[in-house]
């Protein structure tokens, strides 16, 4: 008999287990995606109903009138119905708006190519492909039949910003504030606690809902292309994944995974950690068993996570290191970008050949030589992502910072980082080195991306429409993907922004773009 309540006791205790779990599963998710699918929402209620103790005490005296086993009728019930919920919510899909054949008309068209003279009164069209079929003036090109005509007149078209240096798990700061760096003042135990969270299903769960948001918010903000440069556990890859089927609503995302680093260094926390040649092959290949678009390496220390003064920009790959990486990545034809914070950082990445350095420092002869020139690179030259929107803002040293000695520590790390970061931004212009945008989004603002083009300007001393050129067919070019976006030209995706004013004269019109349209998509 005793065996026997042992046994029903298990039963009741594997039921309760079960019930709960496949339960909270549905309002987690439900919590985490701030969405309940009617139809879920309809299954859900109907799995409550069914293990309600009136509800199981009716199952009970039917199963005794009628000599039929109500009870575990009810039970399977309540599984079909709660499995259909979480299946239903798991499975959801967005309502994304519409695509089909367009002609935007009226506009005066800014192509991105570089001396290009802006098209007026222009016709852009757009097949229900998403690809753009013809570009010209109204009075030399007729609306085919079954397009839908969207009268931009009086409005600037431009191809959609590009940022090549982005973190969707990360959630940036108000827009135009400077990064806050007293949320990565923490202890390195508390960082690796917060990695195992990440790693469980729950926390990837609530990262990838974060990365979605953020996703959304640089769509929004005029940015058509993002490339992802250090996201854990390949969830970018996720991202961009459902984007291209239309399962998300985000811009086009190149996705790198996890940063590749070195034990102790930057972003080991969250990184994949290599140490030797070997290690270093072996990671690429899992970041490309992983359908990664390129590689991401911390080749020096950053800011975030120093813990002394000096550390930001510390050599920490190996030449060594480093040259597995390229090697190994640019047999498959992937590019590598570089986490560089050092003049001597920046020397030994470019001679290592990787293809762009992401932030930078001082640069000497021999260093621009390598950028312009660079025969371990993959197509013979090292690209420039400067990230000015970390450094635009200063960041004083207060009196409270002075007196939080770990606070201490990474406000001037960043400052002397800020100081190579300039200077080296200023060299690269000089010697002509190819320069594309990226914002070190996360850190920064998401939407923002407009804004380092109006710091490549006011730092650099660019103007305007070489700006425009940079952020977007500029930056296409940088990250491999000129021949499908960039420009208003023949043949590439509808990506672009309109505007009420012309940005050559005033760039800060891109921060309220009148419409985006991603993929021949147009986002409200």
């Amino acid at each position: 008999m005793s065996e026997r309540n042992s046994l029903d006791r298990l039963i009741r205790i594997g039921w309760f287990t079960i019930v709960t779990v496949l339960i909270a599963h549905v309002g987690f998710v439900a919590f985490v995606r701030s969405y309940l699918p009617f139809g879920a929402g309809l299954l859900f209620s109907c799995a409550i109903a069914l293990i309600l103790p009136a509800t199981r005490r009716r199952l009970a005296a039917h199963s005794i009138a009628n000599r039929k086993p109500g009870p575990a009728i009810g039970s399977i019930a309540f599984l079909i119905a709660i499995c259909g919920a979480n299946v239903l919510i798991l499975s959801a899909r967005p309502s994304l708006p519409p695509i089909g054949p367009r002609a935007y008309v009226g506009a005066s068209v800014i192509t991105g190519e570089m001396d290009a003279p802006v098209i007026s009164d222009a016709v852009v069209l757009v097949d229900e492909h998403r690809r753009i079929t013809a570009v010209g003036q109204a009075a030399s090109l007729t609306v085919p039949e079954g397009h839908t005509r969207i009268d931009l007149t009086g409005k600037f078209l431009l191809p959609g910003l590009i940022n090549a240096h982005g973190h969707l798990m990360l959630p940036g700061q108000a827009a135009g504030g400077a990064p806050e760096m007293k949320r990565f003042a923490i202890p390195d135990w508390v960082a690796g606690m917060i990695g195992h969270v990440l790693a469980s299903y729950p926390g990837k769960m609530i990262v990838f809902s974060m990365m979605k948001k953020n996703a959304e918010k640089t769509l929004r903000g005029g940015v058509t292309t993002l490339r992802t440069l250090g996201d854990p556990h390949f969830l970018d890859v996720t991202v961009r994944d459902e984007v291209a089927a239309d399962r998300l609503l985000g811009p086009r995302v190149l996705a790198s995974g996890p940063i590749l680093c070195v034990t102790g260094g930057h972003a080991h926390q969250i990184g994949q950690v290599i140490d030797g040649p070997i290690e270093a092959r072996k990671a690429v290949r899992n970041s490309l068993r992983h359908r990664v678009d390129q590689i991401k390496i911390a080749s020096t220390g950053g800011v975030s996570d120093s813990h002394r003064l000096g550390e930001a920009g510390e050599l920490q790959m190996t030449p060594e290191e480093i040259r597995a990486i390229t090697d190994e990545a640019h047999r498959k034809s992937v590019l590598v970008a570089a986490h560089v914070e050092s003049a001597s950082g920046v020397k030994e990445a470019l001679r290592a050949g990787v293809d762009s350095i992401e932030h930078g420092a001082e640069l000497d002869e021999e260093a621009i030589a390598l950028f312009l020139d660079n025969p371990n690179s993959l197509r013979g030259y090292t690209t420039l992502h400067p990230t000015l929107s970390v450094i635009a803002k200063p960041i004083e040293l207060t009196e409270e910072i002075r007196e939080d000695p770990a606070l201490f520590i990474l406000v001037s790390n960043g400052r002397e980082v800020a100081r190579r970061m300039t200077e080296g931004f200023e060299q690269a212009v000089a010697g002509g080195v190819k320069l594309g945008v990226g914002t070190d989004a996360g850190i920064v603002n998401h939407e923002s991306v407009w804004m380092e083009l109006k710091h490549l300007v006011s730092m650099g001393g660019l103007s305007n429409a070489e700006a425009i050129h940079i952020g977007t067919l500029g930056t296409a070019e940088n990250i491999g993907i000129a021949d499908i976006t960039g420009s208003i030209s023949v043949g590439k995706y509808a990506d672009f922004l309109v505007v009420d004013a012309n940005p050559i004269e005033d760039l800060s019109t891109l921060a309220e773009p009148r419409m985006v349209v991603a993929a021949g998509r147009i986002i409200d």
